[in-house]
């Protein structure tokens, strides 16, 4: 049966999660083994990715993506990590074809209040 990404990265969770700080590396060599042996080498960055984003969510650490036409203040970050809970990780990054306003991804949900969307809109209800 093939394994996906997502599968390497919880089974690598579950293993590593409750090992001895000096057991880490002996786990590590032994998931190496297993990714070399399967032939998933390649793949390894993605279950990287996959691993920290499991790992994240495991610890009740919600990843929020904040897309704007221009950098934001250190306000206004304060005040979207303040809605998403203490726990959010904020991940900022600029998009000048937004053209103004903010697009917001919290796990697979998309807040999009950028202009070009509301622009989008108006069209469609002009036309």
């Amino acid at each position: 049966m093939k394994k996906s990404n997502k599968q390497y990265a919880k089974a690598l969770y579950e293993v590593s999660k409750d090992a001895p700080k000096n057991h880490l590396d002996e786990v590590a060599k032994q998931f190496l083994s297993l990714l070399l042996k399967d032939r998933k080498l390649k793949k390894i960055e993605y279950i990287i990715d996959e691993f920290e984003r499991y790992s994240k969510n495991q610890d009740g650490i919600k990843e929020v993506e904040v897309e704007s036409a221009g950098e934001l203040s250190k306000i206004t970050l304060s005040k979207i990590k303040k809605t998403f809970g203490d726990n959010a990780e904020i991940k900022e990054t600029t998009n000048p074809n937004l053209i103004g306003g903010i697009r917001i991804k919290v796990d697979n949900i998309v807040y999009d209040a950028s202009l070009k969307k509301q622009l989008s809109r108006l069209k469609n209800q002009l036309i």
